[in-house]
C-alpha cells in the first residue's frame, strides 16, 4: 500500500522548487537579503518589532487562557543516505518522520499510543526497503558516469492537523524521485479516535456520504472549474468507491479536508487538489462529537499546499500557502513566499530547511511560525496575518526541543517545548530548553 502511495502521481515538482503555476493575486511583495532584513517594516502592513533573544528571560506578556485538552506529541525522525566515494556525491537520500504520543498522553491513551507506534514502525520498515531498491537503481544508473545523475530521493514528512482529546489527525506528505521526470508527491491522512485509538473513516465522521460528496463536487466545480475534471460525476463516483478509505482526508479544527493527487480526478498537469468542508458552513453533515474544538491550537503546514482557515472572523475560510525556493549554489539562500487571500509577502534569508506552523490564539489572533535551519543554527520567524495583511513581528533563536532523533511537535500555543540557541553569529549549540507561550505580540515567552 505504501509503495503505491509513494509512487502515485503527485505535484510532479521537486519540493525545493517554486511552483510557478500557483494561482495567486499579487498585491504586496518584499524581497530581503540577509543584510536587508531590517527593512522589512517599510514593506509590510505593520511595523516589525525586534524580538528579544530567547536566551534571555522574555518580558513579553502572555495571554491568559484556560488549559486546553490538546495532546503532547513527538516527531520521530529517520535519515539514511548512500554516498559514492568514487563520484563524491550522494546516490540516495531517505528522510522519514512519523508521530508518537508524549509520555504522559501515552499513559492516558494507551490504545492511541499503540496505534501510532505501529504506524511508525510500518512506514519506517517500508521506506527502508524502498531505500534499498533506490540504492541498487542509483548504482546501476551512475555506473557509466555521474553526468546528468541526480540523487534519488524518498521522503515522508508528517504534519499534525488536529490533536485534542477527541481526534488525532496527521497528514503524510510524500515525495519520491527515482530518476524519472521531476518525481511525484502525494498526500494522505491518518485519523484516530483519541480515546480508543481506532482509525476513523469518513462514515464515522460524516453523517451522509452522498451529500458530502455533492458538497465537495459543487465547491470544486465552482472554484476550480468543471471542465478540468474527467466527468460530471467523477467526485460522487470517487466517494462511492473510497468512502471507507481512511487515508484521503484529514480532520481539522474547523472541518474536514480532502486530498486528490494530480491526475486522480482531474486532468493530468492540473496539479494536486485539496479543499476543506467547514463545520460552521455545513454543521448537519458532521457527527456533533467532532465539532466542539479548542479555541487555541497549532497546525503543521506542508510547503506548497493550501491551508484553509478564517483569518478575520467573518465565517469564511481564507487561503494560506507557504512556498520556499532554494539556491543551492549560493549556500542555500532561501526565499520564502507567504500567500494569504489576495496578498503575499516575500523574504530571503540563509537556510536549507523551513518548517511552517499556523498558530491560532484564544483571542482570535493568527500567526505563522516558520522554523528555519542552517547547519546547526536554528531560528524562528514570526508573522501576524489577517485576510488582507501579512506582517513580520520578529524572530527568536528557538526550535522544537530535540533529543536523539525525537523532536517535540508544537500543538498548544500555551505550552511549546523549545530548545534555546545563542543569538551570536556562529552559534548553534542548544543552551537549554524550556516551555514557551505565545505572547501578546506573537513572540514566544518563556515560562
Amino acid at each position: 500500500m505504501l509503495c503505491v502511495l509513494l509512487t502515485s502521481s503527485g505535484c510532479n515538482s521537486n519540493p525545493d522548487t517554486v511552483d510557478e503555476t500557483a494561482s495567486v493575486t499579487v498585491s504586496q511583495e518584499t524581497s530581503l537579503s540577509k543584510s536587508e532584513e531590517t527593512s522589512t517594516a517599510e514593506t509590510t502592513a505593520q511595523t516589525e518589532r525586534t524580538a528579544t533573544a530567547a536566551t534571555e528571560e522574555s518580558e513579553t506578556e502572555v495571554v491568559p487562557t484556560e488549559t486546553q485538552p490538546l495532546l503532547k506529541l513527538n516527531k520521530k525522525e529517520l535519515y539514511e543516505s548512500e554516498w559514492s566515494e568514487d563520484f563524491g556525491m550522494a546516490l540516495t537520500k531517505l528522510d522519514c518522520s512519523t508521530v508518537l504520543l508524549g509520555n504522559e498522553d501515552a499513559e492516558r491513551y494507551p490504545e492511541l499510543a499503540k496505534a501510532l507506534s505501529e504506524a511508525s514502525d510500518y512506514y519506517e520498515v517500508n521506506l527502508l526497503e524502498e531505500h534499498d531498491m533506490l540504492i541498487e537503481s542509483a548504482k546501476e544508473s551512475i555506473s557509466s558516469g555521474a553526468e546528468g545523475f541526480d540523487t534519488l530521493v524518498s521522503t515522508l514528512d508528517v504534519h499534525v492537523r488536529r490533536a485534542d482529546n477527541v481526534v488525532l489527525s496527521v497528514l503524510y506528505d510524500s515525495y519520491y524521485y527515482n530518476g524519472m521526470n521531476d518525481g511525484s508527491r502525494s498526500f494522505w491522512g491518518g485519523n484516530y479516535d483519541t480515546e480508543t485509538g481506532k482509525e476513523l473513516y469518513l462514515p464515522d465522521v460524516v453523517t451522509n456520504i452522498d451529500e458530502f460528496a455533492k458538497v465537495v463536487e459543487n465547491k470544486l466545480f465552482s472554484t476550480v472549474g468543471a471542465d478540468v475534471f474527467y466527468s460530471d460525476t467523477i467526485i460522487e463516483d470517487y466517494f462511492k468507491e473510497y468512502s471507507a478509505d481512511g487515508t484521503h482526508w484529514t480532520m481539522e479544527y474547523n472541518g474536514v479536508t480532502v486530498y486528490f493527487d494530480e491526475g486522480e480526478v482531474a486532468n493530468s498537469g492540473f496539479g494536486a487538489i485539496n479543499l476543506t468542508i467547514e463545520f460552521e458552513e455545513y454543521p448537519d453533515l458532521f457527527n456533533k462529537k467532532y465539532i466542539d474544538v479548542p479555541e487555541t491550537y497549532i497546525v503543521g503546514l506542508p510547503i506548497k499546499s493550501t491551508f484553509y482557515t478564517d483569518l478575520d472572523g467573518d465565517g469564511i475560510n481564507d487561503e494560506l500557502t507557504v512556498i520556499d525556493s532554494y539556491d543551492e549554489e549560493n549556500d542555500y539562500y532561501a526565499t520564502l513566499y507567504i500567500y494569504v487571500a489576495d496578498v503575499y509577502y516575500a523574504e530571503s534569508f540563509w537556510a536549507y530547511a523551513c518548517e511552517p506552523y499556523y498558530v491560532k490564539t484564544a483571542d482570535g489572533r493568527n500567526y505563522l511560525y516558520i522554523f528555519t535551519e542552517l547547519e546547526t543554527q536554528m531560528y524562528l520567524h514570526i508573522y501576524e496575518m489577517t485576510n488582507s495583511t501579512i506582517s513580520k513581528v520578529g524572530e527568536a533563536n528557538v526550535s522544537p526541543f530535540y533529543n536523539d532523533g525525537i523532536s517535540a511537535v508544537p500543538t498548544d500555543p500555551n505550552s511549546m517545548h523549545f530548545d534555546i540557541f545563542s543569538d551570536e553569529a556562529g552559534g548553534g549549540v542548544s543552551e537549554g530548553n524550556d516551555l514557551f507561550s505565545v505572547g501578546l505580540d506573537g513572540i514566544p515567552a518563556q515560562g
